[in-house]
């Protein structure tokens, strides 16, 4: 029997704290753990112990000059709440810690659905070494996945002041059987993909698509190995057809061609993200950064389905190292916390125009020469700028709306004038049109926002797109190429 006097402590959640998402994030403190100590969860006066991944950090020495020294460790923990009231106990050693979340589904009419896309032809198993490998299979890592970006985006919001405000999902991850071929699939690009699926999506009238947003992902990823020991990521975009990480208006697309490597059990979540097994390059895709190992897929791959979601929320770019920037990589820090290894190189947003310029984004990867260390930022390194949270907050996904809410904005090219119907104004943008990078921005306090914005006068308005939102969550996308120079006054 451990003769210790432990503390466990809750630091992010409070009792009787109310959810509207089921897979929550516990972050706490160890106080002097001890050799063989295990953290538990149980229900509360009962014997039944619940199932729950855990992530354990270095432990640190707390100084006060009022305690004895004491060392500390941090960890965190990820639960799956029942609907309805929940009532747990933490148990370390002999010390135990009581709380009560709550689990409630909002009633809303605009939700997030994964689907798992099946092309003619194809068994719809994806690439894989493991024996379970099948289309069930797939849709429960996809499932637990968007779970997870649930969590993150939760979190995420609270971090800015904004409450736990996230996406609701419609349901677990569904079949989709496509009519596209699969071998026809695997000549097509990334964008070309995604105008057919987001076709036939729309043409199959399955799912009202002003109200619902899909997370899609193709079965059909296919890697056909490296024999020349060439494994840069550009040679291995080469030697992989089917894939795709691409998102904006209703859809959000991705290749599976990494989902070996991601969890199907909530149990196994942290031990996923911290997985050193070695990627076999030259026959297993590796989408890790660089890193190469079976952890930095998942978290690279699932960063990614993060930050392409974030456009179809109407997030543009930002010119940092957060989620819609080149930050990416680092979300495993989330669920596992943060350590003082670099999580890889950092990315490079393109910025070559498209032909699908201001519907679609798409992330490269770096080559070795740009290989650097990503620079932590507050928290644990994962992290929205500030325009896009407030962005996010606003957004009629995370509000629970029960139905359509009426508003119009208007533009005004001769004045420049944006003007708000019925709400008032929340922010404005400036963002490139070929790769929506933000280049200016403009919020407004509530207490008194205004309904007219008029856009400065700027030396050059051409490549730009203006963005607008309200406080109702409508949005207003104006292409300023029209306005004439002449009517610009230089600064």
């Amino acid at each position: 029997m451990c003769e210790l006097v432990h503390n466990v402590e809750l630091k992010n959640v409070q009792n009787r704290e109310t959810f509207h998402y089921p897979v929550v994030l516990l972050k706490g403190v160890l106080a002097d753990p001890c050799c063989d100590g295990k953290l538990k969860l149980a229900i509360a006066n009962g014997s039944t112990f619940l199932s729950f991944s855990v992530a354990l950090e270095n432990k640190w020495q707390h100084f006060d000059e009022k305690k004895p020294q004491e060392s500390c460790q941090p960890f965190r923990v990820l639960l799956r709440l029942l609907p309805g009231e929940n009532e747990y106990e933490v148990r370390y050693c002999n010390t135990r810690i009581f709380i009560t979340l709550t689990y409630t589904t909002p009633d809303t009419l605009y939700t997030v659905l994964p689907l798992y896309i099946i092309c003619k032809g194809h068994t719809g198993h994806y690439q894989s070494d493991e024996s379970q490998k099948d289309s069930q299979q797939a849709c429960r890592k996809i499932t637990l996945a968007t779970e997870l970006l649930q969590c993150l985006y939760a979190e995420k919001l609270l971090e800015h002041g904004f409450g736990r405000k996230t996406f609701i999902l419609r349901s677990p991850c569904q079949l989709f059987h496509s009519e596209l071929d699969s071998e026809r699939a695997a000549t097509m690009t990334e964008g070309e993909l995604w105008h057919t699926f987001a076709t036939e999506l729309v043409r199959s009238k399955r799912f009202d698509l002003e109200r619902v947003k899909v997370v899609a992902f193709l079965s059909s990823t296919h890697f056909a190995g490296i024999a020349d020991g060439d494994y840069s990521y550009e040679n291995i975009r080469r030697r992989t057809t089917g894939h795709a990480a691409l998102g904006g208006g209703g859809l959000a697309l991705f290749g599976t061609g990494c989902l070996y490597t991601w969890p199907a059990t909530l149990e196994t979540v942290c031990s996923a993200f911290s997985n050193q097994r070695p990627v076999d390059c030259a026959r297993q895709l590796d989408d890790s950064n660089y890193r190469r190992t079976y952890g930095g897929c998942f978290a690279t791959t699932l960063g990614s389905v993060c930050h392409e979601m974030g456009h179809t929320f109407d997030l543009g770019h930002t010119p940092d190292g957060s989620i819609m920037g080149d930050g990416v990589d680092g979300i495993d820090s989330v669920f596992v916390g943060t350590t003082q290894e670099a999580h890889g190189p950092k990315r490079r947003i393109d910025t070559k125009p498209h032909g699908l310029a201001g519907k679609l984004t798409q992330l490269k990867r770096p080559g070795d020469v740009l290989r650097q260390r990503l620079e932590f930022k507050k928290n644990d390194g994962f992290f929205f700028a500030p325009i896009s949270a407030l962005t996010l907050a606003h957004q009629r996904w995370f509000n629970y709306a029960r139905g359509f809410l009426i508003g119009s904005m208007h533009f005004d090219r001769t004045t420049r004038t944006v003007t708000c119907a019925s709400s008032t104004l929340v922010l404005a943008e400036l963002r490139s049109t070929g790769n929506g990078m933000m280049q200016k921005c403009w919020t407004f306090r509530q207490d008194g926002a205004p309904r007219t914005f008029t856009l400065p006068k700027l030396p050059n308005l051409q490549d730009q797109t203006l963005f607008v939102m309200d406080a109702s969550g409508n949005v207003l996308k104006v292409d300023l190429n029209s306005i004439s120079t002449t009517q610009v006054d230089e600064l």
